[in-house]
């Protein structure tokens, strides 16, 4: 029996006269056909109608939306954002830096 790399190397010439060699045994039930798996069209249908409602919700233009009328109110808002934002940034930069004094216990005992 060759090696798959023996297969693998073999030219168009050798193949086909394997292929018409008559002396080698072909299993009886080699021409048994196959189950073929059915594609149903409903299947299809679903799938294009998701692609089309997916492509449809990704290239409409996000236009913002003016919510505030007053300019005082758009800046409390966005002073509060921020603050928000800054105490999230606070409380990550803490995290940091308990972790730093961590490693640096254990680079320590390296």
């Amino acid at each position: 029996m060759k090696s798959i790399h023996e297969i693998q190397n073999l030219s168009a010439e050798d193949l086909r006269r394997i292929g018409e060699d008559t002396s080698i045994p072909v299993p009886e039930d080699l021409n048994v056909r196959l189950p073929q798996r059915r594609i149903y069209p409903w299947g299809i249908a679903a799938a294009v109608i998701i692609g089309l409602v997916g492509w449809g919700l990704l290239s409409r233009p996000q236009q913002p939306k003016d919510t505030f009328d007053d300019p005082l109110l758009a800046y409390a808002a966005v002073e509060q954002a921020l603050h928000k934002m800054s105490g999230t940034i606070q409380t990550a930069a803490g995290q940091v830096e308990k972790t730093e004094l961590v490693m640096d216990k254990v680079n320590y005992w390296k």
